[in-house]
């Protein structure tokens, strides 16, 4: 929910110009934080469907890496955004480590 928000801030952002390398900093963050909330639904979904024997299927274990690497790699971005949509991102990120570790942690 806090991605979606921090895609909300980005495009009604006030008028107030901004340093390239910060909208640049932002807009990774953003782009590759929506990766990881995706590569992690898409994690989920494919073990409720296919739950195996006892071990996460082998596409839940590459996408559940992808999707955490992702995270990792947006957190220097999303601290580098502005204001409030470095809040929102910021605890996005929180949020995705949890569930990182949620899946990591699932049998």
């Amino acid at each position: 929910m806090s991605c979606v928000w921090g895609w909300w801030l980005w495009k009604h952002r006030t008028r107030k110009q901004l340093a390239e390398w910060r909208q640049t900093a932002t807009m990774i963050g953003l782009v590759v934080m929506t990766l990881s909330v995706v590569t992690g639904a898409f994690a989920m979904v494919y073990w409720q469907q296919f739950p195996g024997n006892g071990a996460p299927p082998e596409a839940t274990r590459i996408a559940t890496l992808a999707g955490f690497g992702f995270g990792v790699f947006s957190l220097p971005f999303s601290v580098l955004a502005r204001a409030w949509t470095r809040v929102a991102l910021v605890l996005c990120g929180m949020g995705l480590m949890g569930f990182y570790f949620g899946m990591f942690a699932a049998p």
